[in-house]
């Protein structure tokens, strides 16, 4: 090798390995720098990611909402039901049955404001299942109605009565000082609004006026009321009797007929029925005693028998359920087919140790009239001011009934101008049962009324005589009974469909029926009109969904 060529390759090299070190600590830093910038884009790009999820989450709340309102939440007779509808008639049912049933639910223990779906209505169904199966069988009726509404070509405007309801919400809402949109979600539950809940309330109305064409045909005749009559004459009959009760003296205090009394404790403590202070008790009798006082009251009784007449208190005009409430044993011999008049009798009372002696004089039926009327009701006191206004003007029917609607107290009723049909004078406080039952009244006739005990004035206009008492209860009656049978058999067919499975109460129902005679579904689904909730939702009396959304049943429908 030259020396050119060796100093060549001494030089290539220390050139090599001099660059060779400067190269791997510039290349490490490049590389350093190159991995800062593409985690820098990884994570630029994953912001973008996270930011356009969030912005999909966040969009997809309005959607959900929507879903939920609009979506279908269980189908009625092949009709999508969605939630907000749901609700609406949940409430719609809840509200009307607390409202009719309120001292009911009290004095039963239902907790109104607690949770419905863990307080028991019967052995398998909760109160909320109960309710969702009046909802439904709303919902059913209603559907079935329109439809056939509908075919029939029926039309109805219900523009101005829904005006005029919504009116009525806007000042309740000002009154309750709340606005109208919490209003209607207190009312219908959280998902309503004036305009969701719009087409639900039109559907009502146009259903509620074809529902009263259809009862104008299913009236009963008169033959049909007196048959009716005559299968049932001691629900409709009245009786006069004579009446004197005999109460056995029972003794305050230990007598020879005592039960023994046991030893008293070593503590020192006082036994028996005596005491002082706030561990005083009321002595009860032995059997004996009470046995040796009911014999003296029977005796006195069957004295008392031979001059009822004289001894006893006059009933007249008692229907078998006020003599009912004296005592049903009173009210069952009282309406004894074959009872004559002087019949008398001893009746032993011996829950309440006591003898009822009862006189017979007669059974009749009670042919007062009823009679149509305007009333005022208001709890003002200005009863009379009311009754002057009136004077000062028309004095017609028609500027009454204006008086009416201007002062009538909407709490105690919502009669458009005041107007009663078929007023029962045994229903009224006596002043008003005994002007409206005197001969001479004629149309026109006005009446101010404070009965004593009450709160509120009456202002009572008088139109004219209706129908008598017991026919009017008797074509109610039918009435009510053809009714339900037309809406029975027109939701007979009408098929439940839950498939997932928010009716509890239909689950229920296909246990009852597999362990019958009836066969169940296998899909959620049932034939009938009653459902309740199975996974923990809830459309009102204060129950949570299982969206985290509730309706509340703290206000009654107004329709």
């Amino acid at each position: 090798m030259s020396k050119s060529n060796k100093e060549m390759q001494d030089t290539e090299q220390q050139s090599e390995k001099t660059i060779t070190k400067y190269d791997l600590k510039m290349q490490r830093r490049k590389e350093q720098k190159e991995k800062e910038q593409r985690d820098k884009r990884i994570g630029t790009i994953g912001g973008v990611v996270l930011v356009a999820a969030l912005a999909c989450l966040v969009a997809s709340f309005p959607v959900r909402t929507w879903l939920t309102v609009n979506g279908t939440y269980i189908k009625v007779g092949g009709e999508k039901i969605s939630r907000c509808e749901y609700d609406y008639y949940y409430n719609m049912a809840s509200n009307n049955y607390i409202s009719e049933n309120y001292y009911m639910l009290y004095y039963f223990g239902v907790d109104l404001s607690g949770d419905l779906s863990k307080q028991m209505y019967s052995d398998t169904l909760t109160w909320k299942d109960y309710f969702d199966q009046l909802a439904v069988e709303h919902i059913a009726r209603n559907k079935g109605l329109a439809k056939e509404a509908e075919a029939a070509g029926f039309t109805y405007d219900s523009g101005e009565e829904y005006q005029e309801y919504m009116e009525a919400v806007e000042e309740a809402a000002a009154e309750a000082g709340t606005t109208v949109k919490e209003y209607m979600q207190r009312m219908y539950g959280v998902y309503a609004t004036q305009s969701r809940v719009k087409p639900f309330l039109e559907e009502s109305l146009y259903v509620a006026a074809y529902t009263d064409e259809i009862a104008e045909g299913l009236k009963p005749s008169q033959d049909e009321i007196q048959a009716y009559y005559e299968e049932n004459k001691a629900s409709y009959d009245s009786v006069d009797y004579y009446i004197y009760q005999v109460d056995a003296e029972l003794p305050t205090e230990p007598t020879e007929l005592a039960d023994p009394v046991e030893p008293a404790a070593d503590d020192g403590a006082e036994s028996g029925a005596e005491g002082s202070g706030e561990g005083e008790t009321v002595y009860q009798p032995s059997e004996a005693e009470i046995a040796a006082a009911m014999e003296k009251a029977k005796a006195e009784a069957e004295k008392a028998e031979k001059s009822i007449k004289t001894t006893g208190e006059f009933k007249t005009n008692i229907k078998r359920s006020t003599a009912n409430a004296v005592s049903s044993s009173v009210g069952s011999w009282l309406f004894e087919d074959g009872r004559a008049a002087g019949d008398t009798t001893v009746i032993e009372d011996s829950v309440n140790h006591r003898y009822y002696v009862v006189g017979f004089e007669s059974r009749y039926l009670d042919q007062t009239l009823t009679a149509d009327v305007r009333v005022v009701v208001t709890a003002d006191g200005n009863g009379q001011e009311i009754l002057d206004e009136w004077k000062s003007g028309e004095a017609t029917e028609e500027s009454f009934a204006a008086i009416c609607d201007k002062y009538m107290d909407t709490n105690v009723s919502a009669a458009e101008g005041g107007l009663l049909e078929g007023v029962a004078p045994s229903g009224l406080p006596e002043e008003l049962r005994d002007w409206l039952t005197d001969s001479g009244r004629k149309a026109g006739d006005t009446i101010v009324s404070s009965p004593e005990g009450e709160t509120y004035t009456y202002v009572m206009y008088y139109i004219a005589p209706n129908q008598e008492e017991w026919i009017l209860q008797i074509q109610n009656v039918l009435l009510s009974n053809n009714l339900n049978d037309y809406l029975e058999n027109l939701t007979a067919s009408m098929e439940v469909e839950d498939p997932k499975g928010r009716l509890a109460y239909l689950k229920s129902s296909e246990d009852e029926n597999a362990s019958g005679t009836e066969g169940s579904s296998g899909d959620g689904s049932s034939s009938g009109t009653e459902g309740s909730s199975e996974d923990g939702s809830s459309s009102g009396t204060e129950g949570s969904s299982g969206d985290g959304s509730s309706s509340g049943t703290e206000s009654s429908s107004g329709n």
